[in-house]
């Protein structure tokens, strides 16, 4: 019986897709140790998402296409992947998840772990190694951060390890070439603008909108404690991600415009943080946090913050235009 374990890290991030494929990618020599996560973060265009729904709750998240989106994230880094994907009332789901089983098996083998959905809770993870005598895959979710261990998931559990959305999703690199890492920055600031684009359809706010979502839903009381937190967590890291990444540019290329947007950009993550941490109260370590409501006379409070964080963003916007447009 075959079995082989790969001794990959797994790092620690609230936004479990891009760690895990970072991860992945640094492992297998498909994305430069020396480049760092909020550079993954900010060139796939990750860190550009911004989204709630009706009730701020953490569905948005998670909940979007990721057979187009993860491709468009990898192919900004020069990588190409290959999916499996089943839907749990899809006919094929039985026949997906044997060709999953056994292309995850063939990556192991070839020194590549696979990206996976439902370790642990809700989250991407790692599958980095199998076993064919017991039947099961040995992975690396959030949980192995909290309890130094993720649960081995069986062969036929594969796609169902969590009951609520149970989503056949695996994600293997397949081929890498060298991105324009000049063009990648220009392309990053875009894809920030795009992103914080106004938009209100289908019961979710995008961009600016979101600003205004969520003091919707306090006003109506009606603000998902968990949700709005863990979106907080989310948010944060993908806002500071993209200041660091703005750090890193500005020491290869600066000008009054581009340190002017990062000044901007330090005000709105400096926002964050707090909002995050001195109001919300939310934790770097483990989730428990995350499950305690809400302080509703932080209300006032919280509804400052964010309509200074609006108004922050719609100067970064103005900004990260004018430095695309220049370069």
């Amino acid at each position: 019986m075959a079995n082989k374990k790969l001794d990959i890290e797994v790092f620690s991030a609230w936004n479990t897709y891009a760690i895990s494929m970072m991860s992945v990618l640094e492992h297998c020599g498909m994305w430069n140790k020396e480049y760092t996560f909020q550079k993954f973060l900010s060139v796939t265009g990750i860190a550009s998402q911004f989204c709630v729904d009706e009730n701020c709750s953490a569905l948005p998240i998670t909940d979007y296409d990721w057979m187009e989106e993860h491709a468009c994230f990898t192919e900004r880094i020069g990588v190409r992947t290959k999916k499996y994907y089943a839907a749990p009332d899809a006919e094929e789901y039985s026949v997906k998840q044997k060709e999953a089983i056994e292309a995850i098996k063939k990556g192991i083998e070839d020194g590549k772990a696979c990206i996976v959905w439902g370790i642990d809770t809700g989250e991407f993870g790692v599958i980095y190694g199998y076993d064919d005598e017991d039947k099961v895959f040995f992975s690396k979710g959030i949980g192995s951060r909290n309890v130094n261990a993720s649960m081995p998931v069986l062969y036929n559990n594969l796609g169902k390890t969590f009951e609520w959305a149970p989503v056949l999703y695996c994600e293997i690199p397949e081929t890498v070439q060298e991105a324009d890492w000049n063009h990648a920055y220009v392309n990053a600031l875009r894809l920030y603008v795009q992103g914080m684009k106004p938009i209100c359809k289908n019961g979710r706010s995008y961009g600016l909108s979101v600003y205004d979502a969520i003091e919707k839903a306090m006003r109506e009381d009606r603000l998902d404690s968990f949700g709005f937190k863990y979106c907080i967590g989310i948010y944060y890291e993908r806002k500071e991600a993209l200041l660091l990444y703005l750090e890193e540019q500005q020491k290869m290329q600066t000008n009054e415009l581009s340190e002017k947007l990062t000044e901007s950009f330090r005000t709105t993550v400096e926002l964050y943080r707090r909002l995050m941490f001195e109001i919300l109260g939310v934790g770097t370590e483990g989730w428990n946090t995350l499950f305690e409501p809400v302080d509703k006379t932080r209300y006032p409070e919280i509804v400052n913050v964010l309509e200074a964080l609006k108004a922050s963003e719609e100067q970064n916007v103005k900004l990260a235009k004018c430095v695309a447009d220049g370069i």
